[in-house]
């Protein structure tokens, strides 16, 4: 019975060979099926003439994909008006809003993911102080499978009934002055909020607008809202890679995204369509007569001296870096670091290894890993954190490897600054800190790389408290025979050099600015941000300007230094404070090199109980000028993580 049964159920060898091949084979068949109709939309929607890599727009020069011109609008997201005049220097306008109801805006720069334009209208709303200032909206295309649009350094504005009694944390200001009838509200701008917009419950009864804005929020506001507005550019990560193709993203006639590097004929697109489906039939066929073999990682060798190289770095397989970590597992998170979460984790051999792992799979962050392999691969110094390798870009997650640097981040060091706390630092270590992170900072400047995100969580200290500097996410190589880079801001709240804020243009005083604050906190243990603090003294730097301006640098110093008991101490933090003051100037002209403010430390390291000054006479009288200054504000506003089609949010959901 059971060898009937066998006699049943068995399928001969051969034959089940041969079923199994017939499958495969019509698999195949449906695949490409599929293809050819897939081919044929595209086709079909793909009836606009070839796009140009660049177009002259005047005074804005060349500009590209997402932007265009009116007379080839398929060409890019947003189309300029005026490009093709005779006279270059005329205007060149920007139409936003619905079919029926759109408003021109002003065209005052162009960048590769962001568009400057001005509102005249909302110009002489904020000039005249009128309140219609209040509800000038801004509506931006909608999302679509090519891009996402938001606006760049916007707050909030409430308008509520007067009747209302809202109550709100100190940082929120409330104007009273347009009529009887409602009151104005608004907080920090949404760029400061690590979660986004959230809208105050008691808030809730009142309408609400996003408006742009430049510098610090205060008590007028007609002071910090502008009329200029920085539209960003959010391509799709697919639309990013088919650029980098030198493709053209393009949506067929269902909506859908899809990238053509060429565009020609019908019998061009049929003919590569026909070579492509004839390799991938030879390449599947040579995979079914082939006998089943194990499959080799290439990639599965950890050991620096034996691994794969990856842009010059040994690369480790996504499994082995599972297991060093222990699955990712949160009790190992040792912080944030700038575009993932770094945990703890040791490798077979031994070696204990930081392992950055990517909040998301998209382009950007992806940019991101890939320039900061590219900087630390081409550098070598004590003072900068080492890479030790990483995943391959194909690899179900992107992760970097670094040394582990066992006694945590400076900002960790400064919350404990009582004496006797675990991770205090005295003086001595912390002016140790300021000239090896000026070291590190100088010999990057030195390797034209500006790091772009200077500050005490991405300053690391070793078990000897030598610094090693991370995080090169944002850095960006310099080239030599230029002067800046225009780039759009980003950083952190409160580090952020104002003049690249005001004008999208990076130098490396912008790392001296950031560096002037890790200089204040290092004398104040205060952080950069404090939203528990008055409102004018949110900002660390606007704080530490204010309070050096009045001679009252006691004030800003913490008092567990040492500062009013012993002399060396003080002495060297006057001229620290001094110095840190040159570096927060509003105008970069007027802020040292790195390389002068390494030399300055140095000098005040080696200076012992003499008299308060700073390294030289001539810098000291420098620094007297300027504290004779009236300085405005810093701004807080740096990165904006709200986007949305409209700047009229959808209340709905809250």
């Amino acid at each position: 019975m059971m060898h009937s049964m066998h006699l049943l159920f068995s399928v001969p060898k051969p034959f089940s060979h041969f079923i199994f091949h017939t499958h495969f084979l019509g698999f195949v068949l449906k695949s490409l099926i599929l293809y050819f109709s897939h081919l044929l939309l595209i086709v079909s929607a793909d009836q606009t003439e070839k796009c140009p890599p660049s177009f002259d727009c005047g005074i804005l020069g060349q500009i590209q994909f997402p932007f265009t011109t009116t007379q080839q609008p398929h060409c890019g997201l947003l189309a300029i008006h005026g490009c093709q005049q005779h006279d270059p220097s005329a205007n060149k306008t920007l139409q936003l809003g619905t079919s029926t109801t759109s408003t021109s805006y002003s065209v005052l720069k162009v960048e590769p993911r962001s568009i400057i334009i001005a509102d005249d209208e909302q110009d002489r709303y904020l000039r005249n102080k009128s309140c219609k200032a209040f509800s000038k909206n801004v509506t931006l295309p909608h999302t679509s499978p090519l891009a996402s649009f938001g606006i760049k350094y916007n707050i909030t504005i409430y308008r509520c009934n007067h009747s209302l009694k809202p109550s709100l944390p100190n940082y929120f200001h409330n104007y009273s002055n347009c009529s009887s009838e409602y009151g104005i509200f608004y907080g920090l701008p949404n760029t400061l909020t690590s979660t986004g917009f959230q809208r105050p419950s008691s808030l809730a009864p009142c309408s609400a607008i996003q408006l742009p804005i430049e510098g610090s929020p205060s008590d007028d506001p007609f002071q910090f809202l502008t009329s200029n507005i920085v539209v960003e550019v959010h391509l799709s990560h697919e639309c990013e890679r088919c650029l980098h193709g030198k493709g053209q993203c393009l949506l067929d006639t269902n909506g859908e995204f899809y990238c053509t590097r060429e565009r020609g004929n019908l019998a061009w697109k049929f003919g590569v369509g026909i070579g492509i489906s004839g390799i991938v039939i030879i390449v599947l066929l040579i995979i079914w007569l082939r006998k089943p073999r194990c499959v080799f990682d290439f990639f599965s060798n950890p050991n620096p001296e034996s691994a794969s190289i990856y842009f010059g770095v040994p690369v480790f397989t996504y499994k082995d870096l599972v297991i060093a970590t222990k699955s990712f597992d949160p009790s190992r998170e040792l912080g944030e670091g700038g575009f993932g979460i770094v945990y703890y984790g040791k490798l077979r051999d031994g070696r204990e290894v930081a392992v950055k792992r990517l909040y998301e799979h998209n382009y950007r962050r992806v940019e991101q890993f890939m320039n900061e392999i590219k900087i630390l691969t081409r550098l070598r110094n004590k003072n900068l954190v080492s890479l030790y390798g990483c995943t391959s870009r194909d690899s179900r997650e992107l992760l970097l490897v670094y040394e582990y640097i066992s006694n945590g981040t400076v900002a960790s060091h400064l919350q404990h600054h009582e004496p006797g706390n675990h991770g205090y630092l005295p003086w001595l270590i912390r002016m140790k800190v300021a000239i090896e992170t000026a070291t590190a900072l100088a010999y990057l400047h030195a390797s034209d790389i500006i790091h772009r995100d200077v500050k005490t969580s991405n300053i690391l200290l070793d078990s000897t408290y030598c610094v090693k500097v991370a995080d090169f996410g944002l850095s960006r190589l310099f080239p030599l025979d230029v002067t800046h880079v225009s780039t759009a801001p980003q950083g952190t709240p409160g580090y952020v050099d104002p003049e690249y804020h005001r004008c999208y243009q990076l130098t490396n005083k912008s790392d001296v600015y950031s560096f002037g604050v890790v200089l204040i906190e290092l004398i104040s243990s205060m952080p950069a941000i404090d939203l528990n603090r008055n409102k004018d003294e949110i900002n660390l730097a606007d704080l530490a300007i204010r309070k050096i301006h009045k001679n009252a640098i006691a004030e800003l110093v913490d008092p567990s230094l040492g500062f009013e008991s012993n002399g060396d101490v003080k002495t060297q933090i006057t001229a620290v404070a001094e110095l840190a003051f040159r570096c927060l100037q509003q105008n970069k002209e007027l802020r040292p090199s790195m390389d002068e403010v390494l030399e300055a430390l140095k000098i005040i390291e080696s200076r012992k109980d003499e008299e308060p000054s700073s390294p030289s006479s001539a810098d000291h009288d420098e620094v007297k000028l300027l504290m004779n200054m009236k300085l405005p504000p810093s701004p807080k506003a740096v990165t904006d993580k709200w986007k949305s089609h409209s700047t009229s949010p959808n209340f709905s959901d809250q």
